[in-house]
């Protein structure tokens, strides 16, 4: 069996776990996390609480690199460190800190200075690189691994106060998003006949049909792979809505949103379409079935849950959420 844990970490900003007396370093609500002491102090108490719920994986979003907010931490280092972890891997969406110019990465997992264009002058000053995007952790070897950009959506032009005051309109821009792929190996015990999981997490758009667009473009980069296939991270799509759609099967159930009070789940797992299959097991989404992308089945053993949950961890606001996977009969 294998436990897959996937979490948007929100850059590690206490949450609604924070203050419930499960972690050993006591109430951590409001905790300031740009001091570095408090960020990693808070880190740990995620780590604690992720090695009670036992992952073989974890995937996360919303990971901060280097950024003032969060303590200048490489928060996936520093959680995967904690965990006891070696197989780990960033993948920034954008490059820059939070507030300021924010650009494409030259090579996203910005390891390097010149993984950013704006790397070598950061490097003249002592600083390192900084960014925000999706990550991998896993306690098995992940011996390959593929970036996929996914675009972003539209900006957005607001108005408050006087129309033909220029002062009044404020435009955002929409954040650039990405696909992260890593070539699962786990023991032959673990997943006996599977010998090789695509494993892949993503962070999709708040706009509902920019989200759909880069599911589709997702699903369908990552089903090109051979073997089975799993996609896992903060979808900001209804169940019914990703049902609908026709990417994919649902496995996992339960709400994550809000984290104090979760009424809706928009973090989701996707899986490879069965043929012929049972009805779903109590870790299973019953929803309809829907093929790969063209209409072709993805060759390779296929997966079902037999198991998951929900949980409000340190972090964040949204719910963790897991599944337990075992191949297919």
């Amino acid at each position: 069996m294998l436990r897959v844990l996937t979490l948007n970490l929100q850059h590690c900003l206490p949450g609604a776990g924070a203050g419930d007396g499960t972690a050993a370093s006591g109430s951590l609500a409001g905790a300031d996390i740009r001091d570095p002491a408090t960020a990693r102090a808070v880190l740990t108490a995620l780590a604690e609480q992720i090695a009670e719920l036992a992952p073989d994986v974890v995937a996360l979003q919303e990971v901060d690199l280097g950024q003032v907010r969060s303590g200048r931490l490489d928060q996936a280092a520093v959680l995967a460190e904690l965990l006891g972890w070696c197989h780990r891997r960033f993948a920034a969406a954008w490059a820059g800190p939070v507030t300021g110019l924010r650009r494409r990465p030259l090579h996203s997992a910005l390891a390097r200075p010149a993984d950013d264009v704006l790397g070598p002058a950061r490097a003249v000053f002592g600083q390192g690189p900084v960014g925000f995007g999706n990550a991998l952790l896993s306690r098995y070897p992940i011996t390959a691994w593929r970036v996929m950009r996914l675009g972003r959506g539209p900006a957005t032009l607001l108005r408050r106060g006087n129309p033909i005051d220029p002062r009044s309109y404020r435009l955002f821009t929409a954040t650039a998003r990405n696909l992260l792929v890593g070539r699962l190996e786990p023991p032959g015990d673990v997943l006996p006949g599977v010998g090789v999981l695509n494993l892949g997490v993503t962070h999709l758009a708040t706009r509902a049909e920019t989200a759909h667009r880069q599911l589709d473009s997702a699903w369908g980069a990552l089903t090109t792979l051979p073997g089975p296939h799993l996609l896992a991270g903060d979808f900001n799509l209804s169940t019914e809505t990703v049902a609908a759609l026709g990417v994919g099967r649902l496995l996992g159930d339960g709400p994550t949103f809000p984290a104090a009070n979760p009424v809706r789940r928009i973090d989701h797992f996707l899986s490879d379409p069965l043929v012929g299959a049972p009805p779903p097991t109590a870790g299973e989404a019953a929803v309809p079935e829907a093929g790969a992308p063209g209409g072709s089945l993805p060759a390779g053993p296929r997966l079902r849950a037999v198991g998951g949950g929900t949980r409000a961890f340190v972090v964040s606001d949204h719910a963790g959420t897991w599944i337990d996977l075992e191949p297919v009969d």
